[in-house]
């Protein structure tokens, strides 16, 4: 049971994660940036990207397959591979709206630049993008050997 209390959460952890790419990136095609939301969801967006990371490694270590499945499973290193570099392309943004926030805190109607709320779009799209990749080696992996 402990296995699949740890498979759900993990599931619905990471479609939090895309939830919240979704937003921000919805967030950033508004009219007016609201700087404060986006910095507080980005927030949660690492804290859940931790807790998706912390079930995963109980997963591994309590789960049914036990780690020699994942320590010969490509696809485990390919998805762990791509969750990586989604984390290193989010700390980007992450910069972005924490200066954003702080100027709009010492001017309410303060508003980033156009260039740099479409860099932030862009980067927020690729690591949207990097779900796709994502989900099919955690597919391909529950699957290994085919």
């Amino acid at each position: 049971m402990l296995g699949l209390t740890l498979a759900v959460l993990h599931h619905i952890l990471v479609f939090g994660l895309v939830a919240m790419l979704a937003i921000e990136r919805t967030l950033l095609k508004a009219p007016v940036i609201e700087a404060r939301r986006l910095a507080g969801l980005d927030g949660g967006y690492g804290v859940t990207a931790v807790l998706v990371l912390a079930v995963g490694v109980a997963r591994v270590i309590w789960g049914g397959k036990g780690w020699a499945f994942y320590e010969a499973n490509p696809f485990f290193w390919a998805k762990l591979a791509i969750f990586t570099v989604i984390g290193l392309i989010s700390v980007l943004p992450t910069i972005a709206f924490v200066k954003w926030a702080r100027a709009s805190k010492t001017d309410a109607g303060w508003q980033p630049d156009t260039a740099a709320v479409a860099s932030a779009r862009r980067w927020v799209g690729i690591e949207l993008l990097l779900i796709f990749p994502l989900v099919a080696c955690a597919a391909a992996m529950a699957r290994w050997p085919f």
